[in-house]
């Protein structure tokens, strides 16, 4: 039996045995998210699916569509979709109908949802950001926002530890743009900032032939350890995390897992294999839920 599969069994007891529509779409499309979901607390655990479904839906608006016109469609759509909830009025749709559910249960507020739909709107125009720290505040309204509102619904409302949880995002999100580089070539974009692509003397054309110079390893170095500074603020502070909120924490786990993993590519995105470090992986998943370590 795997480590995934023992994970799963063990928690069967905790969960319906029909897996539900949001818990499919984080299965499939989240799956590190939906492994740490597994260790939250039953009566919170669908309400966890059904924000990482949703963001899911707002997040691959962008490989939907052909044209931004047609994004900015879809995003109005779910901008009116969240208001809909809201005014207890929800579409039928999967996502929305059980994300309703959430919102109304964990008293959600609807700027919690909007901000996302907002800054999601720079994806649709393949502008990459012009500074870092514009890239950060991207990924704190995406990322940070949704570990946020995560925390909201396991049932934190101390302003520090929400603003900790939105760090965790933060730093998951640095970490996944440099997973998902070779993703994002084949879409024909580049999230990475423009200023850190100067300092470091990177052009557009040569991350789209995937040349892996001195220049980009050094940048992706840089995005690595701005990721591990968020992981040691948070790590410093982890005494105030509360044992119903740190199921989400988990993501620290995972991070520092990638990040060894980029290293161990010599900071080479093109070379990066997740499928050969999935056991050690998840092993450290594992034992830090099982030891509470953050």
């Amino acid at each position: 039996m795997s480590l995934v599969s023992f994970m799963f069994f063990s928690h069967l007891s905790h969960m319906s045995v029909i897996e539900t529509y949001c818990a499919s779409v984080t299965r499939n499309h989240d799956y590190d998210r939906f492994l740490i979901t597994l260790f939250a607390k039953n009566d919170v655990r669908e309400n966890l699916y059904s924000l990482y479904a949703f963001n899911h839906e707002v997040a691959k608006i962008r490989e939907a569509v052909s044209e931004p016109m047609l994004g900015e469609i879809r995003l109005e759509w779910w901008r009116e979709a969240i208001e809909g909830i809201a005014n207890s009025n929800p579409r039928n749709h999967e996502v929305v109908l059980a994300l309703s559910s959430t919102f109304h249960q964990h008293n959600l507020k609807t700027d919690m949802f909007t901000k996302i739909i907002d800054a999601r709107a720079a994806d649709i125009y393949d502008k990459n950001p012009a500074n870092f720290s514009e890239f950060k505040k991207y990924l704190s309204c995406t990322s940070g926002n949704l570990m946020e509102t995560a925390a909201w619904i396991v049932g934190e409302r101390d302003a520090h530890v929400l603003s900790l949880s939105n760090k965790v995002g933060v730093a998951w999100g640095l970490i996944g743009t440099l997973r998902a580089l070779r993703y994002h070539i084949s879409l024909k974009k580049i999230s990475l900032p423009q200023d850190l692509l100067d300092q470091h003397g990177v052009s557009k054309k040569e991350i789209f032939s995937m040349e892996a110079t001195d220049g980009l390893r050094a940048m992706i170095e840089v995005i690595c350890m701005e990721a591990e500074r968020y992981l040691h603020e948070i790590t410093s502070q982890k005494n105030i995390i509360r044992k119903n909120v740190k199921p989400l924490f988990l993501l620290t786990s995972l991070s520092r897992s990638y990040i060894n993993m980029i290293k161990n590519a010599g900071y080479n995105p093109y070379k990066i294999n997740e499928k050969e470090t999935v056991f050690p992986r998840q092993c450290r998943l594992f034992f830090s839920a099982l030891f509470g370590l953050i």
